[in-house]
């Protein structure tokens, strides 16, 4: 491994810690190796843009007035825009810390959908985000008590939400409290404390239960 990928690996370092972070606390479509490397350079700039503007505040702390300040521009930017080799280790090391706040900025953009939200209001895009409609669905808000209906296995299971996920075949969800009925009749046959299900994609119906229906099952 020649000299030039090891720096460029050093200098991607935050940026890929800022994209595995935000890749664990986000609901996303499966990232391909072209999004995680653009997503991780994104997220590496953003690191050492914070760390440039938390430099120019010290700048500014110990200058007298704003003329006087002697403004500080990190190695970075001179290495990327002149080629050259010279980069400062503290700047590597202090963006990597900073991938964290980056990466739970970034999080909170998508997982509270601030960019879908903003273009609704301006009319720009109907999208609701990046994940499928189950996942939608299961993390609003108002979703907590469901019915998860297995027609195929005459099988309705009342519980709350406690998880999910899914990907091009299955859909998984785990629920608490859970009481389980039979479909075709309502008939009550058991309880658990929890319980996982997994079945193929479009093989489960779920319906939220309004609070005054828990207990009864529809």
């Amino acid at each position: 491994m020649n000299q030039l990928v090891v720096t460029l690996i050093l200098i991607l370092m935050p940026g890929i810690v800022a994209a595995i972070i935000s890749d664990k606390l986000t609901n996303h479509s499966r990232w391909g190796s072209f999004k995680f490397s653009l997503y991780s350079l994104t997220l590496g700039v953003g690191c050492y843009a914070l760390l440039q503007v938390a430099t120019y505040l010290v700048d500014i702390a110990s200058g007298f007035s704003i003329e006087s300040v002697n403004w500080t521009n990190l190695e970075i930017w001179n290495s990327a825009l002149n080629g050259g080799s010279n980069i400062a280790a503290w700047e590597i090391c202090a963006a990597a810390l900073l991938a964290l706040p980056v990466a739970f900025f970034a999080s909170w953009l998508i997982n509270f959908k601030f960019f879908n939200k903003l273009a609704q209001k301006l009319g720009v895009s109907n999208k609701f985000g990046d994940e499928n409609l189950y996942s939608y669905y299961l993390n609003a808000q108002e979703i907590d008590w469901v019915y998860v209906r297995d027609v195929e296995n005459n099988l309705t299971y009342q519980g709350r939400v406690v998880s999910h996920s899914e990907n091009d075949n299955v859909q998984e969800i785990v629920l608490s409290e859970v009481s389980v009925f039979r479909y075709e009749d309502s008939a009550p046959l058991y309880e658990v404390p929890t319980i996982y299900l997994s079945r193929e994609v479009g093989k489960l119906v779920i319906e939220a239960i309004p609070g005054e229906f828990l207990g009864v099952e529809q």
